[in-house]
């Protein structure tokens, strides 16, 4: 078993995520193998000792946290052990790093397609363990999507061999287990320990462009989204959204891109095509709906150098991190950032941010970053709180953003999980016999409770938590 440690400066390393959060653990494991794993899990079963699962900690809902018990950084579980090009599948434990593995996969010629913010600094385990999926969703789906095979270690030191059916078709017992794999996808590390995964892969795309669109109000980029999403022609890989907000974070960085003064939004988006002429069809089609949408068109620009593409990426990817540095400076004065996470059909879009504007008010001045996927109807509010009564005050805008969400046929939580932040938040989702067999599902496979303690429910006993709203 490796040895626990428990030097303090050591374990500090471990003890804050992407948001600034911080826990308090009495101890810090780093396992080389699944077979430290067991054995490690197995010790802490016989000392009732909890285990919270770590990735890279770029969890923004507080989940890869540890509370207490001891921390598991998978770290050192990093290996590519197979890319089969033949069959399009990989084989690569937890801890490896998101975009080293999507560089080693292409580098093979395939593609692995989920695409968080935070490929650099996340793990393929956290991405599992949370569902990631990012801006290229809106094409290839999330984590979900892409996992094969699992090999877990449950809360009794057990080690569960998880493998998708391969048929087509499928009617033995109840659905969800048709694809046990999905079962684990997203369970936040509360049913046990992820030590390898299989995920399927797909042919590289052989060419693309990138395009950035202005617009003078944010219901003109939802309509332009909207339109592009329910005609089957346009086949984009993602779209992406910007706020005012958000525009004049990246004008600094701008280099050369012109982001006109009456700009209020912005949508990114990104074509694949396979040749010449297949470029001009979709440039002959997004054109024509740019133009109908905005009256600055004429600020339009399309990028199809990897140079150039690059560029308007990176553009996109500074709000994210810059808005997460803004949250650093503010926990020194008790507030925070509270990355939100609902999402709605592509139809319901108008209606939930209309209703953001009708209760913002008690926000005042505080900075208020929009920005992500509109393509998906899933766009990130967030909230840069600077005292303590202001992380009230964007907290209770946050549950009553959450429960129109779900009320408009959304979800309260896209990608980011529900991990400690948003436990309160679960009831909206799902009535309490759903909450229950989620809990008897853990207790099946975690009957002492050890696996990351905290994260997705309120409490063992409280089935029908309610926001206080």
């Amino acid at each position: 078993m490796p040895e626990m440690i428990t030097d303090p400066e050591i374990i500090a390393a471990y003890n804050e995520d992407a948001l600034g959060l911080k826990g308090k653990f009495k101890g810090l494991f780093r396992p080389n193998s699944e077979a430290e794993v067991i054995d490690m899990a197995r010790t802490c079963i016989s000392k009732k000792l909890s285990l919270t699962p770590q990735g890279l900690r770029s969890s923004l809902t507080g989940a890869a946290i540890c509370e207490k018990g001891a921390a598991i950084s998978l770290e050192r579980m990093n290996r590519l052990i197979d890319i089969d090009v033949k069959r399009k599948v990989a084989v690569v434990e937890p801890g490896i790093i998101l975009s080293d593995f999507k560089k080693s996969v292409e580098e093979a010629g395939l593609m692995y397609g989920p695409d968080p913010t935070s490929a650099q600094e996340c793990t393929l385990g956290g991405n599992v363990a949370t569902n990631a999926s990012g801006a290229r969703s809106l094409k290839y789906g999330a984590t979900i999507d892409w996992v094969q095979g699992l090999r877990i270690v449950d809360g009794k030191g057990r080690v569960l061999a998880l493998k998708n059916g391969l048929t087509e078709k499928m009617c033995a017992g109840y659905g969800a287990l048709h694809r046990p794999t999905q079962l684990f996808v997203g369970s936040e590390g509360t049913l046990g320990v992820v030590t390898r995964i299989e995920v399927s892969l797909t042919e590289l795309p052989a060419n693309g462009f990138v395009g950035i669109v202005f617009f003078p109000d944010i219901k003109s980029a939802i309509d332009f989204t909207i339109e592009a999403q329910y005609k089957p022609a346009y086949k984009a890989a993602s779209m992406e959204f910007l706020d005012q907000m958000c525009l004049e974070i990246i004008r600094p960085e701008a280099k050369g891109i012109s982001i006109p003064s009456e700009a209020r939004a912005m949508i990114y988006f990104e074509q694949e095509y396979n040749d010449d002429s297949e470029k001009d069809y979709f440039l002959d089609l997004w054109f024509p709906l740019i133009e109908k949408h905005t009256p600055l068109f004429d600020d339009t620009q399309i990028a199809d150098s990897p140079k150039e593409k690059k560029h308007l990426y990176d553009l996109r990817h500074h709000v994210p991190s810059k808005t997460n540095e803004e949250s650093i400076k503010v926990i020194k004065t008790g507030g925070c950032k509270i990355s939100t996470d609902w999402a709605v059909p592509h139809n319901r879009l108008h209606q939930l941010f209309g209703y953001f504007e009708e209760i913002r008010g008690p926000l005042g001045d505080m900075m208020v970053t929009r920005f992500g996927h509109l393509g998906s109807g899933h766009p990130h509010f967030n909230f840069i709180a600077r005292t303590r009564a202001e992380k009230i005050i964007a907290s209770e805008i946050d549950d009553l953003m959450a429960k129109k969400a779900v009320a408009l046929g959304g979800c309260v939580a896209g990608e980011h999980g529900i991990g400690k932040m948003k436990r309160r938040q679960l009831a909206l989702q799902y009535p309490a016999p759903i909450i229950g067999a989620m809990k008897a599902l853990k207790k099946e496979l975690d009957p002492a409770g050890i696996m990351a303690p905290g994260n997705i429910f309120m409490n063992d006993n409280d089935d029908t938590a309610q926001l206080p709203l």
